[in-house]
């Protein structure tokens, strides 16, 4: 049996929403964590603080909101 984590978002550095610490503290109990990861603005660095985790449970899934 493989246990999956998952959330959407979308613009969290820029509305400070702590998209890294969220994820990270699931990490321990799962197999691998999705994100559908939206359209986010130009300023805001949500993809990075991802990316930064360094985990190969975390895939990512680009996604455009409407």
């Amino acid at each position: 049996m493989k246990i999956s984590g998952f959330t959407m978002v979308r613009n969290a550095t820029k509305y400070y929403f702590p998209i890294k610490e969220s994820i990270q503290s699931i990490l321990p109990i799962v197999d691998e964590f999705v994100v559908a990861l939206g359209d986010c603005s130009p300023d805001d660095s949500t993809r990075k603080e991802i990316e930064s985790i360094n985990s190969d449970k975390v895939k990512i899934i680009d996604r455009v909101w409407s």
